[in-house]
């Protein structure tokens, strides 16, 4: 009876027209039904490996492990489906022990050939080198080759580090050069540098591993293979470098958090909009963080014609600015033409004055612009135990800036998340918000 069935749902699924076929992918919620489709008939399998495998999450040293199911002997290997990559930190005994990590970083980068995104999270320069690196490679070399090819070259779009420890910068400066012509996407939070920190035995003892390392890996490399050996991978990496980044090509542009000896936002900025008139036709989104970067108003005036959603992330704001450096505070976005939206995000109920500066800064930035478009307000806060984060001096004055003719033939909803145990107070902060019924309160 078994045999029966199945044998009558293969020949009902073989049936269904392919356009019908791939709806019912396309449309499947999640993980386990994608799985369950696959296990139909081979018709099915096929679709079902571009959502299966599209996105692939592994420990930095761990290549080695899922390399031979990426590049097994099936016809249609699981690697050509994946379009994104997710490295994340691993156990620093673990990585000091791989051998040929070079080698199998090189085959990882083969197994993948659609790669697009490339997130890491919490790793070191020993991860950058061996996978970063080599899809960064790929897309110089396909740059290179790009007129002998039948179609357009796979390159990088979307990159993400977080939490990454380097030695300097430069580490990343250099890197983000090689690929920023291509880039659609770019997120950069918390980098640490360790250069100056660490103990220059440390460092040297570092170095001397990975110039043995890329030793072993020349000498265990069959003479009949035509794989080209580290040291040859390092140098064309330095030949095909552009003389300087160019960022025309990025859509998406996120900044978060930086700590004390760990600052990078300004360096990167002056990278992507050295000027005012820098061409950056096509950003739309950018989060930053707060306070501000100096570099801030030369970028909002390159891009001040396409930007339409700004994030400004205040979680890591957590000390107040002192009273002579008030500049800093201050949210100055009139630039920026075409907003639609704007968010501050994470404000900090606890201390009372770092919340004060950043409504003040939301406030000043709102008084100074004068545009039309502006659609959507957000402010989320942090836990607040009940109450309000400002005064009702404060609320009072937002409700009046929100009055302003531009903001009320514009604005359609004020959102505010993370104070809905002052939801009763409304009508007395914000009147006539409240009486336009914009106000949104989200839990």
């Amino acid at each position: 009876m078994q045999h029966s069935t199945t044998t009558n749902m293969s020949r009902f699924t073989k049936s269904l027209p392919i356009e019908i076929v791939e709806k019912i992918i396309d449309n499947a919620p999640d993980g386990q039904t994608f799985i369950a489709c696959s296990l139909v008939c081979k018709e099915w399998l096929f679709r079902c490996r571009f959502y299966l495998f599209q996105r692939i999450s592994l420990r930095a040293g761990d290549a080695g492990d899922v390399l031979p199911f990426l590049s097994g002997p099936t016809q249609y290997k699981a690697g050509a489906f994946t379009h994104s990559l997710i490295v994340t930190e691993s156990n620093p005994e673990l990585l000091s022990n791989q051998k040929n990590s070079r080698e199998t970083g090189r085959k990882l980068v083969s197994a993948l050939p659609n790669v697009r995104e490339i997130q890491m999270f919490g790793v070191t320069e020993w991860a950058l080198e061996r996978y970063l690196d080599g899809f960064i490679l790929r897309d110089l070399r396909n740059r290179e080759n790009k007129g002998n090819e039948a179609r357009d070259p796979v390159l990088l779009e979307d990159l993400t580090l977080s939490d990454v420890k380097v030695e300097d910068w430069k580490a990343v400066q250099e890197r983000l050069t090689r690929c920023s012509d291509s880039l659609k996407c770019l997120r950069i939070s918390s980098l640490h540098f360790i250069a100056g920190s660490a103990d220059p035995s440390i460092r040297e003892k570092q170095a001397t591993e990975r110039l043995q390392e890329t030793l072993d890996s020349a000498i265990t490399d069959e003479p009949h293979k035509s794989n080209r050996q580290p040291v040859d991978d390092f140098v064309e990496l330095e030949r095909l470098t552009p003389s300087q980044a160019s960022f025309t090509n990025i859509e998406r542009l996120a900044l978060e958090g930086e700590h004390g000896g760990s600052r990078f936002a300004n360096s990167l900025l002056q990278e992507i909009a050295p000027t005012p008139t820098s061409p950056l036709p096509k950003l739309t989104v950018l989060e930053l963080f707060f306070p501000l970067p100096s570099h801030t108003q030369v970028l909002f005036c390159a891009a001040g014609a396409t930007i339409n959603e700004l994030t400004i992330h205040c979680s890591t704001f957590v000390t107040a600015v002192d009273a002579s450096n008030q500049s800093r505070v201050k949210m100055d976005f009139r630039h920026l033409k075409a907003l639609t939206r704007f968010s501050v995000v994470g404000v900090r109920v606890f201390p009372s004055a770092t919340a004060s500066q950043v409504f003040g800064g939301f406030l000043s930035g709102l008084k100074s612009y004068m545009y039309s478009k502006l659609k959507i307000l957000h402010l989320s806060y942090k836990a607040g135990l009940g109450q309000s984060p400002h005064t009702i001096d404060q609320w009072n004055e937002l409700d009046e800036v929100l009055s302003s003719p531009h903001l009320t033939t514009s604005l359609q909803s004020l959102e505010l998340n993370g104070i809905m145990s002052i939801a009763s107070q409304m009508s007395r902060y914000l009147p006539n918000a409240r009486e336009r019924r914009i106000i949104r309160l989200i839990s």
